[in-house]
């Protein structure tokens, strides 16, 4: 665990997992502004951002300690402090997404194709954002924390958490949706769009740029 944890704050490691937040943070904002729906982590504080006077970014912070909570649910005893880890490059990459809201707030897509095209936009980014921070072999992110904590908890592959834990989210930014505004406010085809490429995005990433991040 030690030799981990002095891997994780190696500079170099630092520098990509800042780099990951930034465009990850970046990604968010041109989902939102699309206004097609945004990326599954995101869907809950997006609805939510929607009903109460909170930021997208400061919602997202607070969903980012509802994941690390439910991972101390979902491992027990094997929750370490140094899951609270999570809670650091979840804060930034709140605080990220303000910046880029109000960075970003000229674009202002009117037609369908645009907003389709800015939609697509924001998975690219995201994507890389995501393919930086997992290349950082840094402190991950509380959503990938949640998704490794079902793993381990349910006895589940990864990969079968992560879709999981990413449907639930999204079922619940739907279900909020659907009692407040009696509607998908917030919850469209940019959010299954998200959901269905991002990942697709990331290997792309990995391999093509993968070797010179070893």
């Amino acid at each position: 665990m030690q030799n981990e944890l002095r891997q994780a704050f190696r500079f170099k490691n630092l520098v990509l997992l800042a780099c990951g937040l930034v465009f990850m943070g970046a990604g968010v904002p041109l989902a939102k502004i699309a206004s097609l729906g945004t990326s599954p982590i995101a869907s809950i504080p997006n609805v939510l951002s929607l009903i109460f006077p909170l930021s997208l970014g400061v919602w997202t912070i607070l969903f980012m300690f509802v994941c690390v909570g439910l991972e101390a649910i979902f491992l027990r005893r094997d929750f370490s402090p140094a899951n609270l880890l999570q809670i650091i490059p979840g804060l930034f990459f709140g605080v990220f997404i303000d910046f880029f809201v109000k960075t970003f707030g000229f674009l202002a897509p009117e037609h369908y194709w645009q907003k389709i095209l800015l939609t697509l936009l924001s998975i690219i980014v995201l994507g890389f954002g995501v393919f930086l921070e997992v290349s950082s072999n840094s402190i991950i992110m509380p959503g990938e924390g949640l998704a490794k904590a079902v793993s381990v908890g349910l006895k589940k592959p990864f990969p079968t958490a992560k879709i999981g834990v990413d449907s639930s989210m999204v079922i619940l930014a739907v279900v909020i949706a659907l009692a407040v505004f009696h509607s998908l406010t917030g919850i469209r085809e940019g959010t299954v769009l998200a959901a269905l490429v991002v990942g697709k995005v990331v290997a792309f990433f990995k391999w093509a740029l993968g070797r010179f991040f070893e």
